[in-house]
């Protein structure tokens, strides 16, 4: 509808020979005036022989709406492993606090009964 805004975030974690999709799709229609979308799909490899890939759809009817896509890949870093060793974390333990630190944005919007089960 008029003036709606909505913004998608989605966090994928791979490891060992795992692969993750994103596949969304964001639909605004020819009476949307003013619409806005932002869609963030971040995703976090462990390893070197997992994967991740994007699949947005944006089907725009409205030239007053604004529809935003960013897509980020990335790996833990040497430098926070080394950061988290140099405290006395063990590297086990610092990959899961770095992996909890990375989908806090979304493990920090699920119901209860859910994020308990995500941990």
């Amino acid at each position: 509808g008029k003036n709606t805004r909505s913004r998608i975030v989605s966090k994928g974690i791979s490891a060992g020979h795992s692969q993750n999709s994103y596949r969304g799709l964001v639909r605004i229609m020819p009476g949307a005036d003013n619409a806005r979308n932002h869609s963030q799909c971040d995703s976090l490899l462990l390893g070197d022989k997992c994967g991740a890939h994007t699949f947005p759809v944006i089907e725009n009817s409205n030239e007053s709406s604004v529809v935003e896509h960013e897509a980020t890949t990335s790996k833990i870093g040497e430098d926070q492993l080394f950061y988290c060793q140099q405290r006395g974390i063990g590297t086990e333990d610092a990959v899961g606090l770095i992996v909890n630190g990375y989908a806090r944005e979304v493990l920090n919007k699920l119901p209860m009964e859910f994020a308990v089960e995500a941990q």
